[in-house]
């Protein structure tokens, strides 16, 4: 098995800082982009879409990818058998399951979009279907790269929108169809999105498979598929409860709120995810290290590293958030563009969940990584039930705002309670602290 050199998490800090900042960057302009383009009246559904196609692609993978991550970071190049296993499960879920979601998500929006013309159906169902496929292949690969010890280019490959790469090329193509042909509309925009995966899945592909390259990937596949479920399903119902949370006011804004309102709120919702990204920064570089210390038990020592990483996040997240905080209706204005003043209070709203979700710490990828996934996909689903509820009540009776509020609430329950669980159940406090061993980043292996 090829692998990388072995780096340490500071090293992968910076590496995957390095790409980050790339990510922001193609992040930023592909909203901007799209903002523009579409206009108020649609860039909520472009986000809704966008969101809805991750949630899909997730669904399709079966939790493969995430547990991919785990095993891999332990696995050695004589654990033939294992390696031979984990490459079945991939190739049975990117040939079977994931198609599968995808076909039926093109279907479906042929169905629902029947008051459209043949073309712009066609064009959109086929862009959805695309979105679903390549959005999952994203993560089975960026959570293999790094797995393997492919540290640089996963860390190019991670991230929002698909990471530096994919966000920078979906920018340059949106940026493309609203200068030269913008009566494409929503269409051109989520077809640009579509092909700007293309380019990086298939080299991210090729480096996975150099990695396995000595074990045999061939087997039944439907055989291998109930081995993936079997094994995964928790990884899996965890993840779509994540993104379900993280997505979910933004469909209810769709259906109860103005088409302004819902725009307004896709735009906060896209800002706001911008100041959980030194968090996720964190999650990605420490999941194999964690992994690791869970099965060496090293419970004293995986809690003093997990608390730094924290507080190093908290710090990156409160630079990223005085800004929202401090002057947010000018950062939408140039971002968004003039009409997307009203997105201010629920980027600020947003914002501050997002840094007490800092402040907790890895609570919830610790508890993935220490085999307790069943327990944070329980936490995501009974917080998913909550946030359904009520936000439907509040923005059906208060509007915008108050669904702002609502996610907001419901967000910083949920970090607190898996922080009391990863507390309770493993012993180890992940909270931020003010005293962190930051040479302990540099000399642990990432």
């Amino acid at each position: 098995m090829r692998t990388a050199k072995p780096t340490s998490l500071a090293h992968g800090v910076v590496w995957f800082g390095g790409g980050y900042g790339l990510a922001i960057v193609g992040y930023l302009a592909l909203n901007a982009t799209a903002a523009r383009l579409l206009g108020a009246s649609t860039f909520g559904y472009f986000v809704g879409i966008l969101t809805l196609t991750t949630v899909l692609g997730q669904i399709g993978l079966l939790g493969v990818h995430r547990s991919g991550l785990r095993e891999a970071a332990r696995l050695s190049h004589d654990d033939v058998e294992q390696l031979a296993e984990l490459r079945r499960g991939v190739r049975a879920t990117t040939l079977v399951s994931l198609p599968a979601v995808s076909v039926v998500s093109g279907l479906v929006t042929w169905f629902l979009l029947g008051s459209l013309g043949t073309g712009d159906r066609t064009v959109m169902s086929i862009g959805v279907a695309l979105l679903v496929v390549l959005s999952g292949l994203q993560k089975v690969w960026a959570n293999y790269l790094r797995g393997f010890g492919h540290v640089r280019f996963a860390g190019l490959l991670e991230g929002r929108s698909g990471g530096a790469l994919v966000a920078l090329i979906q920018a340059g193509l949106v940026a493309l169809v609203w200068i030269f042909v913008p009566s494409w509309g929503l269409a051109g925009a989520l077809g640009a999105v579509a092909v700007g995966y293309a380019i990086p899945v298939l080299w991210a592909s090729r480096v996975v498979a150099r990695s396995w390259a000595h074990v045999s990937g061939k087997g039944h596949l439907l055989k291998d598929l109930r081995v993936v479920a079997k094994r995964d399903w928790r990884f899996a119902s965890a993840q779509v409860a994540i993104l379900l949370n993280a997505s979910i006011e933004i469909w209810i804004a769709g259906a109860l709120l103005s088409r302004a309102d819902t725009s307004m709120f896709g735009a906060a919702q896209r800002m706001s995810m911008l100041v959980v990204l030194p968090m996720t920064a964190m999650g990605v570089v420490f999941s194999p290290t964690i992994s690791r210390m869970v099965v060496a038990s090293d419970r004293k020592h995986l809690e003093t590293l997990v608390r730094t990483g924290a507080t190093l996040a908290t710090v990156a997240t409160a630079l990223i958030c005085l800004p929202l905080l401090v002057m947010p209706q000018l950062v939408v204005r140039i971002v968004f563009g003039p009409g997307f003043a009203d997105a201010a209070v629920p980027v600020m709203v947003l914002s501050v969940a997002m840094l007490l979700n800092a402040v907790m710490g890895l609570a919830g990828l610790t508890m993935s990584m220490a085999h307790r996934e069943g327990t944070v996909a329980w936490m995501q689903w009974t917080t998913l039930v909550a946030r359904v509820g009520v936000g439907c009540l509040v923005a059906s009776a208060f509007g915008l705002e108050a669904l702002a509020v609502s996610s907001a609430v419901w967000s910083t329950a949920f970090f607190v309670g898996i922080w009391v669980a990863a507390w309770r159940k493993l012993g180890v406090n992940t909270v931020a602290t003010l005293h962190p061993r930051l040479s302990l980043v540099r000399e642990t292996a990432g």
